[in-house]
């Protein structure tokens, strides 16, 4: 296995949540100690379209610009590739994993995955490395209950306050999903 962990964001088009997901993620990282690869893809993408404007003017007001971004679809490579998958709905785990049935053990809705794994920072690990946020996938999909987990808001084609609560879930969100993969700071 490599030293770098991988982080799949997937939504439908992959021009709005996962999109600013995978931005708002790259910031959080910048300073993190173990080299963490983030990506984002979308089930039904518009592929090549940049972010939707609404977004891009989220994230611009927070002091990130995703104007390079392009939107791809999910497929399988990318799915192998990943460590962890972080969905935005229960519709596109279910894609990922039609797509590659073994992806069901790192496939989690992004809300879903932040809370099973706040609940594995009592356990001891060693800090800072791929396998550390390995087994605490690994963790999180053992503890996995049978219901339907949390999904994040779409809103794209809303007005510009639904695209503000949808970043504020998002960056609440991945600050619990990557403080527990990343370990104590």
């Amino acid at each position: 296995m490599s030293g770098e962990f991988h982080i799949l964001l997937v939504c439908t088009a992959n021009i709005c949540r996962s999109a600013m997901a995978e931005v708002i993620a790259q910031a959080m990282l910048r300073s993190a100690a173990m080299p963490v690869v983030t990506g984002s893809a979308g089930v039904r993408a518009l592929v090549g379209h940049p972010m939707a404007p609404h977004a891009l003017a989220t994230l611009g007001r927070l002091g990130l610009d995703g104007r390079a971004h392009r939107a791809r679809p999910l497929d399988l490579d990318l799915i192998r590739r990943s460590d962890l998958l972080l969905t935005m709905e229960n519709a596109h785990n279910a894609v990922a994993v039609h797509l590659d049935p073994q992806a069901a053990a790192k496939t989690f809705t992004l809300p879903e995955f932040a809370a099973l794994a706040a609940g594995a920072g009592g356990r001891r690990y060693r800090s800072e490395t791929a396998e550390r946020a390995r087994a605490i996938v690994a963790s999180a999909a053992e503890r996995r209950a049978g219901r339907r987990a949390l999904e994040v808001y779409d809103p794209y084609g809303g007005p510009p306050e639904g695209y503000e609560a949808c970043a504020k879930t998002l960056g609440e969100a991945l600050s619990h999903a990557l403080a527990a993969l990343l370990g104590p700071r």
